[in-house]
């Protein structure tokens, strides 16, 4: 059971990476983004490394979504803190599940 509670923050990351890319209508990284938490099921280093590296990746484009989304309501003149403040939080999300790596049930899981 602690597993459990270890990888639902990594499921929960993927699952809206996967929200965020089909409201872009990119329906490959939509896939892609639903697939990789099956990486949990493969017990090795490299998968491990693998998903710490897609969750870096998955923060730093929600960085990259919060800028260009600012850019353009303060272009139109409307209020652009709230989606920043939402934007945000995703990243932050991301780069903190990073962490989840570094417990002691991970560590042995995947041999850290």
């Amino acid at each position: 059971m602690k597993l459990f509670w270890k990888v639902l923050p990594v499921i929960i990351c993927f699952m809206l990476m996967a929200a965020h890319f089909g409201r872009a209508n990119i329906l490959l990284l939509q896939i892609v983004s639903l697939l990789i938490p099956f990486l949990l099921f493969w017990k090795s280093k490299l998968s491990a490394i693998l998903l710490q590296g897609l969750l870096l990746l998955s923060g730093i484009e929600w960085i990259r979504t919060l800028i260009l989304i600012a850019k353009e309501r303060i272009e139109i003149g409307e209020d652009w803190q709230r989606s920043a403040i939402i934007l945000g939080i995703a990243a932050i999300l991301n780069f903190v599940t990073i962490l989840v790596f570094r417990t002691r049930v991970m560590k042995e899981r995947y041999k850290l």
